[in-house]
């Protein structure tokens, strides 16, 4: 078994904190250090792990400290670079999503994935939520026989601010499709285990910065359209003006499945018994402590490095998807590759 790693955290706002909150309450490896240029954030993070070294440039931290695995929590645009250094180092790699705003960063991660003979791993959280790893095996069993229709519903508030406003800069953030709905299209990828090969969307801010929607002139909603190469259909609707609400569906040819965090049910066609309904507790809401142990899951296996390049280009393909989405939207025409 390998023993509990040490671990250093590159990015301690808001998802830099729930991560460390996460390998705390799980007991799983020992925060040694952390880096933020933003003060408040690093003063934030102390009260966590206050035995923990603290830096306000992550190079300075990895030239410094004996570590294990890296956790990049920083802004997007930063992503490359620091998964590139860290790799390069022989660390293991926790990834938060997006990959990368652009494909550009994407593919040099994935080909720095290919060199490292350490593990590179996106926190796609989704994936690990127990109520959607129930889904997934039981449309991989065939229970709903072939899919053929998918849909995320996603609806909430504005992205909450984030230091120097970051997110407003889709060159730092990748846009609204990217940073939200990368976990959505991530989604659809694993349960049809198909590609993409067409994305048509539509979308637009109907509520302004300054009336307490998204920041800048960041989307606020849309509908985004995923046609795969199996015949599979995909849509994410998203809102961000809304009361909260999410749900995934899943329609085969033999039945239909529909799953929130914490609720499962599934019907066949033709059928009149009611629907199977399976219940999930909600102990995790932003599936950090999944999307965690995930990690430390692949990291106990005998060649983790050989998966790397398999979870990086998983997750370019999300953005692939999310990038095209936003270019439909600005010039109206559908993407195909």
């Amino acid at each position: 078994m390998i023993e509990p790693p040490a671990i250093g955290v590159v990015g301690v706002g808001n998802r830099g904190r729930q991560l460390i909150e996460a390998i705390l309450e799980t007991q799983t490896g020992t925060v040694v250090s952390y880096a933020d240029p933003h003060a408040p954030s690093l003063a934030a993070a102390s009260v966590l792990v206050p035995e923990a070294a603290s830096y306000t440039d992550w190079r300075a931290m990895l030239k410094a400290l004996r570590l294990d695995v890296l956790v990049i929590a920083a802004p997007p645009h930063l992503h490359r670079e620091i998964a590139q250094e860290a790799l390069a180092a022989g660390l293991d790699v926790y990834c938060e999503k997006p990959m990368a705003p652009n494909l550009e960063d994407c593919d040099r991660i994935v080909e720095a994935a290919r060199k490292a003979c350490s593990l590179f791993y996106v926190g796609f959280q989704e994936r690990s939520r127990p109520v959607f790893v129930r889904a997934h095996k039981l449309v991989r069993a065939g229970v709903l026989g072939r899919v053929r229709m998918l849909s995320y519903r996603v609806m909430r508030g504005p992205f909450i601010p984030k230091v120097d406003n970051w997110i407003a800069d889709p060159a730092k953030s990748g846009g609204m499709l990217a940073d939200k709905n990368c976990h959505d299209f991530d989604l659809f990828n694993w349960f049809t285990g198909s590609r993409a090969v067409r994305v048509q969307a539509t979308g637009g801010k109907a509520v302004a910065a300054q009336e307490g929607g998204n920041p800048g002139e960041l989307l606020d909603h849309a509908f985004v359209l995923v046609d795969y190469e199996d015949g599979a259909k995909a849509l994410v609707e998203v809102c961000f003006f809304s009361p909260f609400f999410e749900e995934l569906e899943i329609v085969g040819e033999k039945g239909r499945l529909v799953a929130d965090y914490t609720r499962l049910s599934y019907a066949f066609r033709g059928s009149s018994e009611p629907p199977v309904v399976e219940t999930f507790p909600e102990d995790d809401p932003h599936g950090d402590r999944t999307g965690w142990l995930g990690f430390l899951s692949c990291r106990s296996r005998a060649n983790p490095g050989i998966e790397s390049v398999t979870h990086a280009e998983t997750a370019r393909e999300s953005i692939r998807i999310a990038l095209a989405g936003e270019q439909s939207i600005r010039t109206g025409q559908p993407v195909s590759f």
